[in-house]
Order: structure tokens, then C-alpha cells, then sequence
């Protein structure tokens, strides 16, 4: 027989009232075999949202009817596009939506951060990456440390 812990219980609870679930039809997965993969790619865009596809296709055809136009003119203008996501990135890291702009990407982000506040010292120089990050971003700290002036 087996017992099961109040820990246990109360994660079986949290998984039976998780929304998640019924989303997941709302994804392409991949195949794998007879069945789907098991898909945790930590470095990925994650998996498709079948809506992706026609919103692509949109944007393409924005593009395609108005050029840079498009900034201001498109069905949903690109140029405040970091507008539409400030709110779902704030609840996403638990901070105000005036505090978190969302731009660019990982590299250039990394870059500009780097820019902005690496200040090597003869005591405190080194720069601290996971050794599975991108490749980019890996680079682009590897470029800075070299090339940082020093204090």
C-alpha cells in the first residue's frame, strides 16, 4: 500500500486546479515516435502556438503593403509594439509595468548592459556566465572582458 504525504496531496491538488493542461492543445509538438515529444528546451522559443502562424502572416502582409510605413500605419504598428507586451513582461518578473521596457535581443540586451555597468577592477574583473548560455552570448561577454578599459 501506498501513502501518500500531505506534500504529495498538496502537489497532486495544484496540478488537478492548473489552467495549463487544456491549453496545451493551443501548440504545435513536435512528434517523437509513436507519440509528441517531451519538449523542455530551456535555450528555445518554446513550442508554436498554432495562432502564431495567420498573426505571421498579418505582420508579412503589413509589411509587404505599406514597407516602413508600417510603424504607424500597420494593423497593430510596430513601433509601440513594446507597449502591448510592458504589462505581461511586468507580471511576468513581479515589477511594476514603468519599470520594464522590452527591446532588442538577448545579445544586444547583454551588450548594452555590459556597456552600461562592466567597470573591470584589478580586484573584480570576472564576468560570470553559465557555460550552456548562447553561443552570442557567451561571445559577446568574452568580447567585453577583453575589451573593457580597465580602472
Amino acid at each position: 500500500m501506498t501513502t501518500i504525504t500531505s506534500a504529495e496531496q498538496r502537489a497532486m491538488d495544484l496540478d488537478a486546479a492548473d489552467p495549463l493542461p487544456a491549453r496545451r492543445a493551443e501548440f504545435c509538438v513536435p512528434p517523437h515516435g509513436d507519440g509528441e515529444a517531451a519538449y523542455f528546451a530551456g535555450n528555445s522559443l518554446g513550442l508554436q502556438p498554432r495562432a502564431l502562424r495567420d498573426r505571421l502572416v498579418a505582420e508579412l502582409d503589413d509589411w509587404a503593403r505599406l514597407g516602413v510605413e508600417g510603424h504607424t500605419e500597420a494593423r497593430r504598428p510596430w513601433l509601440p509594439y513594446h507597449e502591448l507586451l510592458r504589462g505581461p513582461a511586468a507580471r511576468l518578473v513581479g515589477a511594476r509595468p514603468q519599470e520594464v521596457v522590452v527591446m532588442n535581443s538577448l545579445t544586444v540586451n547583454l551588450h548594452l548592459l555590459m556597456v552600461s555597468f562592466y567597470r573591470p577592477a584589478p580586484e573584480r574583473h570576472a564576468i560570470v556566465i553559465e557555460d550552456s548560455a548562447f553561443p552570442s552570448g557567451c561571445a559577446r561577454a568574452q568580447a567585453r572582458r577583453c575589451c573593457a578599459p580597465r580602472t
